[in-house]
């Protein structure tokens, strides 16, 4: 936290007296949470003044993964310098996320891992500005089965959630309407797209995509659906949802199990999330 904080300072002085005090932070951060210590990495664009409170968005790895992987490969850095996002990168108990019924360690040690994303959300606000109305969650395979996990259980604190290739493992009851996207591949034989009733990789039964999309919308008392084609996907866009908020289940015929890419699919799924996410506001 000390390098962190020296780092910030720099960047802070070295900005000229004309202008408003800019502070990149690209650092990892520990922190004590349940009986362990979790880190995260943080990331904000060197051109965001410090003074500034910027959206913040949590992205999540995979299973057995870890948040460089994360960070590599779902394209988001570029998203933050474009559009002035601060990213947290968290890193799961021995690489896993306890999204519900799965997985890994942190399933099995029964990790409160919605608390400890809730606890990177506050230390941010305390590293610099946040917008709090304006934070959101997002992730791959297990990290996106938490990151839906994580919209449905607190809706107060996260605006809105997208998942790559991870269906809704935990059950989504509550009052509060949430936002959610989730992106899934036809081709994706690892956690497919029309679930398993037994899954050889995970040794857990696994819900569908649409099934999943289904329980995000009724959670959110959407009443109709509308299906519309783009040129490598289609959207399912839930209607007459309550408080105006939005699901939708973005289906891309050609992709396997990874966060979506324009190499690979056709798709950039930052893009792509970003596009949903930042139209998404907490609600009161």
């Amino acid at each position: 936290m000390l390098a962190l904080l020296v780092t910030v300072a720099v960047a802070v002085l070295a900005a000229p007296a004309s202008a408003a005090p800019v502070g990149g932070i690209d650092a990892t951060i520990a922190t004590p949470y349940a009986g362990q210590v979790r880190t995260f990495n943080l990331y904000v664009a060197p051109r965001v003044p410090v003074q500034t409170p910027v959206p913040l968005l949590i992205v999540l790895h995979g299973l057995y993964l870890d948040p460089a992987s994360a960070e590599a490969s779902s394209g988001l850095d570029a998203v933050a310098d474009n559009e002035d996002v601060a990213l947290a990168y968290p890193a799961g108990v021995q690489g896993s996320w306890n999204a519900g019924t799965c997985c890994g360690d942190s399933h099995a040690q029964g990790m409160d891992d919605v608390g400890f994303l809730v606890q990177v959300v506050r230390l941010v606000q305390k590293i610099r500005p946040i917008d709090l109305d304006r934070v959101y969650i997002a992730g791959f395979s297990n990290g996106g089965m938490m990151a839906l996990k994580a919209v449905c259980n607190r809706p107060d604190v996260f605006a809105g959630a997208v998942s790559a290739s991870g269906p809704l493992q935990a059950p989504c009851l509550g009052r509060r309407p949430v936002n959610a996207m989730i992106i899934h591949g036809l081709r994706d034989t690892t956690v497919p797209y029309d679930g398993e009733a037994h899954s050889t990789f995970l040794g857990v039964p696994v819900r569908s995509a649409p099934a999943s999309a289904a329980m995000l919308a009724a959670r959110s008392g959407c009443t109709a659906r509308h299906t519309s084609s783009a040129k490598r996907y289609l959207r399912m866009d839930y209607r007459g949802c309550s408080e105006r908020t939005s699901v939708q289940l973005i289906t891309v015929p050609a992709m396997g199990h990874r966060w979506p890419t324009a190499q690979h699919d056709g798709v950039d799924g930052g893009a792509l999330a970003w596009r949903f996410l930042q139209a998404q506001r907490r609600l009161d």
